[in-house]
């Protein structure tokens, strides 16, 4: 197995971008993701920790959750979780975050880079209420780099197309995966398995 280690080796692989391809990166919230940002229900948010460790995290919610305040800046709001907040860490310790915006049966996705910080604003966490509940806090997001992925991706996986889903659901079992890790047997796993799903329920 050979290491690719430079850019040089790497584009004599897949080639050389397209001029016009350099053209498709804003500073600012264009147009259409502006539409795109207030239509989708999904993103994933990406972080870095202070040693340079990257993770990523899905964030889902009505239809336009994110709030964009103008061309430069988002607001997320934040629910109730497993209180885990490793993206939240990794905010405090380098300040930056990635987004990429999904939309149910679009091809394209939309990327954006930015400055992030956590804030608090009472008539806002109101404004971004989902379920009854306020936000519990803000995810601000300064936008540096916004623009649109091609659906090469999802073209191929054939993401959006039921016939090619599988047959059934795939639920995890959190009590498995736990009780693993553990040492805790049939009844613990059933019992927090059930926990979970009355979570679902109950705590959105």
């Amino acid at each position: 197995m050979q290491t690719i280690a430079n850019l040089k080796a790497l584009h004599a692989i897949v080639g050389e971008p397209s001029e016009l391809t350099a053209k498709k990166f804003y500073s600012h919230l264009s147009e259409q993701a502006t539409d795109f940002i207030a239509r989708s229900p999904f993103l994933v948010m990406a972080t870095v920790d202070e040693n340079g460790m990257p993770t990523a995290s899905p964030k889902g919610d009505y239809p336009g959750f994110v709030h964009q305040a103008d061309k430069h800046t988002l607001y997320m709001p934040e629910r109730k979780g497993n209180r885990l907040v490793v993206s939240y860490q990794n905010i405090f310790a380098t300040g930056k975050v990635g987004l990429i915006f999904l939309l149910p049966r679009s091809n394209e996705t939309l990327r954006i880079s930015g400055k992030a910080e956590l804030v608090t604003d009472e008539a806002l966490c109101a404004k971004c209420e989902s379920h009854g509940n306020p936000a519990l806090l803000l995810l601000k997001v300064s936008v540096t780099e916004a623009y649109f992925h091609c659906g090469k991706a999802f073209i191929r996986s054939h993401l959006w197309q039921p016939d090619a889903w599988p047959d059934e659901e795939t639920r995890v079992s959190f009590g498995k995966e736990i009780g693993d890790n553990i040492g805790e047997g049939k009844a613990f796993v059933e019992d927090l398995d059930a926990q979970v799903i009355d979570r679902y329920k109950d705590s959105l």
